[in-house]
């Protein structure tokens, strides 16, 4: 997830910024696509979707018939791999075809320049990074050759099909809030519910491995109302790239790495 592996295990990345709130956006997607389509991304959509509640019991989200339904737009790829989601007050940037961090981020903030120069924002208020990694063992391995044995649970202890063996961490560092989750599971390789609207398209190498696999699911955010500047941004994404990578490499072996090298 630093320098560029040969066998990388991500797949699939997502970041995304927060901003002021523009109610009338769209009056600005004629100009906004136009210019997407000339950079690369001429596949348009228009998503119409429930505004979601938290509930405090649970945390399970459910839609709320209080909310009226919200308009996103979609700027993909021709592969179907690479996506920008626009809203009233975010715009992400979504890719299963990842190269190197300075590739995703540069992307992204090309983008949000172009959001930029059309809707004039004035500031944004999250930050966010976001990396599934899949953990597929080669003949006569386990996950347990790829993981740290703090991650694991009972996975490799209890017998019959594991339906899922969950870790979560989260830790509050002066770069923002990181959050850190491994599920193993047997079956293949997917996308949690929250991630699936989109529909990217997953590399088969990925899709094809059927069996005892895992996925590291590494969230990073920093939230703080600050003016609207790109620079700002892109050193803000570095260091959350920085404290994903520090946890990333604390989850996995010696040996992932040199399988993934």
């Amino acid at each position: 997830m630093g320098s560029k592996m040969s066998n990388a295990p991500v797949y699939f990345t997502v970041a995304q910024i927060q901003f002021n709130a523009v109610l009338n956006l769209e009056n600005y997607i004629p100009l906004i696509q136009d210019t997407m389509r000339r950079a690369h991304f001429p596949d348009f959509k228009r998503q119409i979707q429930q505004a979601l509640v938290q509930l405090n019991m649970g945390g399970e989200q459910v839609a709320s018939p209080n909310l009226p339904p919200q308009s996103r737009y979609l700027f993909g790829d021709i592969e179907g791999k690479s996506v920008f989601v626009l809203e009233s007050n975010a715009l992400s940037f979504q890719t299963t075809a990842y190269d190197t961090f300075q590739v995703f981020s540069r992307t992204l903030l090309e983008g949000l320049a172009t959001i930029h120069s059309v809707l004039k924002l004035d500031f944004t208020e999250r930050a966010g990074l976001r990396y599934l990694d899949a953990v597929l063992p080669r003949d006569n391995e386990t996950v347990a050759d790829y993981l740290v044995t703090e991650v694991l649970g009972l996975s490799g202890k209890l017998a019959g099909k594991m339906l899922y063996s969950f870790s979560e961490s989260v830790a509050m560092t002066l770069a923002g809030q990181l959050v850190s989750r491994v599920i193993v599971q047997d079956g293949n390789i997917g996308l949690p519910l929250e991630l699936m609207s989109v529909e990217p398209k997953i590399e088969p190498k990925f899709t094809r491995f059927n069996g005892r696999h895992a996925i590291i699911d590494t969230d990073m955010f920093y939230q703080n109302r600050e003016k609207f500047n790109l620079d700002t941004l892109a050193s803000r994404l570095d260091t959350l790239h920085d404290e994903i990578l520090k946890s990333f490499q604390a989850t996995v072996t010696p040996h992932a790495f040199s399988v993934w090298a």
